[in-house]
């Protein structure tokens, strides 16, 4: 065959197979259909009760985000008795079919901007309706796969930049199936998709075309001929696969987004959706197997579509529905802190053990954007110590090198991780993916199987029938893996035999893409870090009380609030408005009912006196800086003694005491005397200094000199400045929500300038100078804060944010010469270097941050703390921190308005590690609570002594009456802890499901002993 005749006979087959696909449903005729139009999604207790009103194919009955209940009915013609019916129904959107019960059947799909295999038109009826009627009762929803139909690339005169969209009923009718014509349509997609990938003119290919020619000779446009057809085509179908061809373990999956490019409430029924399609699938099926992650789509399940929900729970039971993901919603681990990743282990399993009685022990997380080298403790104390991801298949600089491997983390845990090689968690089981992921497997000589995910994601309702028929066809087909369905448990089981040969990946997984996700939706990363930091604290004060008094329950709400949020597309900023609407409301929700609950702590563990205000620490490390004090208090002293603290009043009605707080301790203060009134100066080369360092600025606030005193060292290089904004044209290439593409810096076009000359309050607690500052078309306000006895400056900061895709960056250069830099992560620190040597570190110019960056060398260094930000540039010699985002897409009006923020600037004596840095990094993100008009100090259960281990958690168990107590190694060292306490000690797990070795203090004392960076749980009985 020369090639211009294989190419002509190529597009004949194609053209061939488009034909007999067309025909699928042959007689058909239209449904008589009502429809009940709402605005919010109506239950089907009460669709029967809606005002229905007629409708035909091709009317609009709904817009974007709307719902519809359709009555569709049919009379079924006597010539169609003992044959197949299918539905076909296009109702442009998304769509749910329901049994006369209430219980989802089937979900229809109007496609996606993605293609077609996201469209679910047919739906075989496994019953011939009885006598001749038939009725249907639908849910239809006023959108496709992703939501509406935005433009990704909006101009900023754009007049629908939320999407459009418009719900028509396009197709509704009722037909025969022609079975054995889906089937012949089914082997031509397996043999022209395996033609793709094949050497053209290769025997096999020739082998394949010449058959399917001869098939459409006799199928000679006559459905009835279709069986004969494929009898032409079932030689190719059945040559074997080679015997040295890896296996796929196929496994049915729906990456379901809780929330992303449509709200939360929308994802309630894609999981009702998603679900009934697999349980359909499952009763068809016998050998397939179907798995789906996050307790949380289970839970909104369970309370939505009950009936359907002890399907699963059968099917679970089966063995054919496997639990995935021990986590409750698949969180991004980024910017989640450590006791967030701990509660969804902790939720998530515990979820999973108590409704199905499974333990779940892998980690799912195929769609995350680079994960902490953290995680893996985390994982396996959790009982999870397999690992699924594939996101690094994204990165745009370097290949990641393996597929199946251990991954080590900071304190030497490994998990058993697989990387997807078909590079995507939404497959679709076809030669042109299957046979590319088993040439780049690069463990092939280790292993010869390796994991497919395949359906449809994005809440599309997983696999469609005809990828489970597309696999049956690969079970065992030349040129292409031998294709089986089967468990990922079952897979990693395997996997684990040959672990031994693995290879290793050391540290965190960064993912070469989506950077700008450390950065965008500022407000949610700070509602998400002051909650964090909120609950624990909030814990720790009701563990003073007796456990009968813990309020479980609304803690319990809160922190699901806090996990929810935490979704890999809503915490890091790639979701729509109404998601951010709704997270907003959520989280004022979580922050009234903690204010609330530490009220109610206060009122019974302290005395009410008007005349005083208390203060808790809830650190195990002591506090010492400045508080803010009641308004209109003039003076204050310690309760008891009587001895007078420094108290300055900086404003009308704003008081300030400087305080030290003992650790996990209460102090009190007595309204006694009077404050130092200040007076506010107007300086132009303001300066800010105390016994330890001088600070000297410019007009604009930006630092030109930090002379440490002690250390007798300049930390500002000559010439240049720290605190320097810098405002940057950002237009990532694609993904403009997602991504900060590296040439941004070639594109700065504002610099700050003053709006009105510096003030300068000094005092005995602390000096303060306030700047009026603009940039671009916004302005920031400044009120840099230096204590009396500490090096940190603090930059309160509020910003009226006015712009549209900029970029708003601070830098801070340093003298320090630094090869590697310092920050923090969840439960430790990371070391990156600060040169651009290999491809690898140039890809590194964007790099997740929790509280603090550091650059030092061995006798100093500078650092820069922050109280809610994520994204930050550490090469060279400075440290450069990204404060807002504008994207358009896909939320129009992303971080507009007010911002508030602090960072504050560190320079110390000693290393990252030996210095202060991390403490004065707890004390910025967690000062203490106060309590006005309370007096008292009381003593909590527990208390840690200890430079370098800290108390991530003191609550009450998640079952019995006990308390818990996590305890973290920070410091990246062999440490000690000292505990003093009355109770006896009792280790356990993360889960809290077990008890191990038990710890009887001495006198109430006990010291515990820990490996760099290890994380220990103990129960105190």
């Amino acid at each position: 065959m020369q090639p211009k005749e294989y190419d002509c006979k190529y597009a004949y087959a194609v053209k061939f197979h488009e034909r007999v696909s067309r025909h699928l449903l042959g007689e058909t005729i239209p449904l008589k259909a009502e429809v009940f139009h709402s605005v919010e999604p109506v239950p089907f207790q009460l669709a029967a009760a809606g005002k229905y009103r007629p409708i035909s194919e091709g009317e609009s009955w709904g817009g974007a985000w709307e719902s519809g209940w359709f009555r569709l009915h049919a009379e079924i013609p006597a010539d169609w008795t003992g044959r197949q019916l299918a539905l076909r129904l296009n109702l442009g959107g998304e769509a749910l079919l329901f049994d006369r019960d209430g219980v989802p059947q089937f979900a229809f799909s109007a496609g996606s901007l993605l293609g077609p295999d996201f469209r679910k038109e047919i739906y075989r009826l496994p019953d011939c309706p009885a006598g001749r009627q038939a009725e249907f009762l639908v849910e239809a929803a006023g959108n496709v796969v992703h939501g509406l139909l935005p433009d990704s690339d909006p101009e900023l005169g754009e007049q629908n930049p939320y999407g459009r969209f418009r719900a028509v009923a396009a197709t509704m009718r009722i037909g025969c199936f022609n079975h054995e014509l889906w089937q012949l349509s089914l082997d031509l997609e397996i043999l022209l998709d395996l033609l793709k990938v094949l050497p053209a003119r290769s025997r096999r290919s020739d082998l394949i075309l010449a058959a399917v020619s001869r098939a459409a000779d006799i199928f000679a446009e006559e459905p009835g001929n279709a069986a004969r057809a494929r009898a032409e085509l079932a030689p190719e179908l059945a040559r074997p696969a080679c015997s040295s061809s890896m296996t796929v373990t196929g496994l049915g999956h729906a990456h379901i987004d809780t929330g992303f490019m449509w709200p939360v409430r929308e994802t309630v029924r894609k999981c009702g959706r998603t679900f009934a399609n697999q349980i359909d699938l499952l009763e068809k099926y016998p050998d397939y197997v179907f798995g789906a992650s996050s307790p949380l789509h289970y839970l909104f399940v369970r309370e939505h579509y009950p009936a359907l929900y002890e399907k699963v729970r059968q099917s679970v039971r089966s063995g054919r529905w496997e639990l995935l993901g021990g986590m409750w919603i698949e969180a991004d681990c980024n910017l989640s802190g450590g006791e967030s990743l701990v509660r969804q282990f902790l939720y998530g399993k515990n979820f999973f053990r108590d409704e199905f009685g499974i333990e779940v022990k892998n980690l799912w997380l195929p769609d995350i954007f680079g994960c902490p080298a953290s995680l893996p403790q985390i994982a396996r104390l959790a009982g999870c110590p397999n690992f699924v991801c594939q996101k690094m298949s994204w990165n745009q600089t370097n290949r990641f090198p393996y597929h199946a491997f251990h991954w080590r983390g900071i304190d030497g845990s490994e998990l058993l991780t697989h990387f997807l090689p078909e590079d995507s968690y939404i497959a679709f089981v076809r030669p042109s993916e299957l046979i590319p992921a088993e040439n780049r497997f690069n463990e092939n000589t280790v292993t010869d199987e390796f994991l497919s995910l395949f359906g449809i994601g994005d809440g599309g309702g997983g696999p469609k029938e005809e990828y489970l028929e597309r696999a049956l066809r690969l079970k065992n087909l030349e040129g292409t893996p031998k294709f089986r369905f089967g468990r990922a448990d079952a897979f990693f089981e395997r996997l684990s035999r040959c672990a031994d040969s693995l290879p290793s990946w050391s540290g965190e997984l960064y993912l070469e893409n989506h950077r700008g996700t450390l950065t965008s939706q500022a407000r949610a990363k700070r509602s998400n870090r002051k909650l964090e930091e909120q609950i624990a604290a909030t814990e720790i004060l009701w563990s003073a009380l007796p456990p009968d008094q813990y309020p479980a329950g609304e803690l319990d709400r809160v922190w699901k609030i806090i996990l929810l949020n935490q979704f890999h597309d809503i915490l890091p900023g790639s979701s729509i408005r109404d998601v951010y609407e709704n997270t907003e409301k959520e989280y004022a929700d979580a922050r009234a009912t903690l204010m609330r609950l530490r009220m109610e702590a206060a009122a019974r563990l302290l005395k009410p006196d008007t005349e005083c205000v208390t203060f808790f620490n809830s650190l195990n490390t002591e506090f010492r800086g400045s508080v803010e004090l009641p308004a209109d208090w003039d003076g204050a002293g310690l309760a008891g003694d009587g001895v007078r603290v420094p108290v300055q009043r900086e404003g009308n009605r704003r008081y300030a005491a400087a305080l030290t707080v003992p650790p996990l301790g209460f102090v009190t203060l007595r309204r006694i005397g009077r404050a130092e009134h200040l007076r506010a100066e107007e300086e132009k080369s303001p300066v800010l200094e105390n016994q330890f360092i001088r600070y000297r600025f410019d007009s604009c606030g930006q630092l030109i000199s930090a002379f440490d005193k002690e250390l007798q060292r300049e930390f500002i290089p000559s010439g240049a400045c720290g605190n320097a904004f810098t405002l940057y044209v950002d237009r990532p290439a694609v993904y403009e929500a997602w991504n900060i593409d590296d040439s941004y810096r070639n594109r700065p076009c504002a610099k700050v300038r003053a709006e009105a000359p510096c003030r300068i309050t000094r005092g005995s607690v602390r000096d303060t100078a306030e700047f009026h500052l603009k940039i671009g078309c916004s302005t920031i306000v400044q009120r840099v804060i230096l204590g009396t006895s500490s090096r940190r400056l603090d930059f309160v900061t509020t910003v009226d944010w006015r712009e549209a895709r900029k970029l708003l960056r601070v830098a801070f250069p340093v003298t320090v010469q630094a090869a590697e830099s310092t920050a923090d992560i969840p439960f430790g620190f990371i070391r990156r270097p600060t040169h651009t040597n290999t491809s690898w570190d140039r890809a590194r110019f964007e790099v997740a941050i929790h509280k603090y960056a550091d650059l030092s060398e061995p006798d100093f260094g500078a650092a820069l703390l922050n109280d809610c930000k994520y994204g930050c540039r550490l090469q060279g010699n400075t440290i450069d921190l990204a404060l807002l985002r504008a994207p358009k897409f896909p939320d129009w009006e992303a971080d507009r308005g007010e911002q508030c923020f602090t960072y504050s600037f560190l320079p110390h004596p000693g290393d990252a590690v030996s210095s202060a840095v991390r403490l004065e990094a707890q004390q910025l993100n967690r000062p203490p609570f106060r309590f006005d008009g309370r007096s008292g100090t009381p003593q909590l259960p527990v208390a840690i002594e200890s430079e370098h281990v800290e108390l991530s958690a003191l609550k009450k168990a998640q079952q019995g009456s006990c308390l818990v107590m996590r305890l973290i190694e920070r410091s990246g060292r062999y440490s000690q802890a000292v505990i003093r306490t009355s109770y006896r000690l009792v280790e356990t797990s993360l889960l809290e499901w077990e008890d191990g070795r038990e710890i009887l203090p001495e006198a109430g004392l006990t010291t515990i002993s820990f490996h760099p960076f290890e994380i220990r749980t103990f129960k105190l009985y």
